[in-house]
């Protein structure tokens, strides 16, 4: 296996963190799991077994001091990473009548404020090192098509998208690329889809079925790698074609 750079997974100690982490080190980068409990070190020991390099450390995303301690520690232990994944993200249920400003604030500081922190970190890092590298976002088709129950999460989803665009035009310059992968009704391991949900969804995905951990990893992997040299600033939707519409039939069309 050819060592590829470093990469930092956010959010690595389960579902598609963990994939993307899987993914990343068959490709040969070497990998720094990150999660706020012990989790990601299982994930970095899954690695290991495989005979990647890898270390498993906890990071939360929404604290600026954690961040700086994780990004020193993933230095000395593996080298300056290459490439970021900020995949770390919470989605409660809590409808807008009666959502508790603590929920709001759970959601915004982690999903957007931790993208934001842990971006800065990276990008810092790099410009001090010369520029390059990338960093992928995870945003989510709930940035575009609004649910019940998941205002906070979509808002900062759709934070997540801009964000990903500013940071494309900002740190352009330094040589690097910034995306982000908006992924649909994906199924992961833990807490099922509940079937009725799932049953609702299914006749809104053109390609008919849910989404894989691996169908959203491969396009993490494909951004980061050196086949989307020429390509930031791109969010690219993991979803089916759920975002195309929806199967509206126009009465008396033919």
């Amino acid at each position: 296996m050819v060592d590829q750079g470093v990469a930092v997974v956010t959010g690595a100690g389960r579902g598609l963190g963990r994939e993307i982490a899987l993914r990343l080190s068959g490709q040969g980068l070497a990998v720094a799991a990150a999660d706020i409990d012990a989790s990601a070190e299982a994930t970095a020991a899954s690695i290991k077994e495989t005979g990647g390099r890898a270390v498993g450390l906890r990071l939360d995303v929404r604290d600026a001091a954690s961040i700086d301690a994780a990004f020193a520690a993933i230095t000395d232990a593996l080298g300056v990473p290459r490439a970021l994944v900020n995949n770390a993200g919470i989605y409660p249920d809590n409808t807008l009548l009666d959502m508790p400003e603590a929920s709001w604030d759970a959601v915004i500081d982690t999903n957007l404020k931790g993208t934001f922190l842990c971006a800065q970190r990276f990008a810092r890092l790099r410009v001090g090192i010369g520029g390059g590298g990338a960093i992928v976002n995870l945003a989510s088709t709930a940035a575009f098509s609004a649910r019940v129950g998941a205002g906070h999460y979509g808002a900062s989803k759709a934070g997540v998208v801009m964000l990903t665009r500013s940071m494309a035009q900002e740190w352009g310059p330094h040589g690097i690329r910034v995306n982000a992968v908006a992924p649909g009704l994906i199924e992961v391991a833990g807490p099922r889809v509940a079937p009725e949900y799932k049953q609702s969804f299914l006749p809104m995905i053109p390609l008919g079925r849910t989404g894989r951990p691996r169908d959203v990893a491969d396009a993490v992997a494909f951004l980061i790698s050196d086949a989307a040299d020429f390509i930031t600033g791109v969010l690219l939707p993991v979803d089916g074609g759920f975002l195309t519409g929806r199967p509206l039939v126009r009465s008396g069309s033919t």
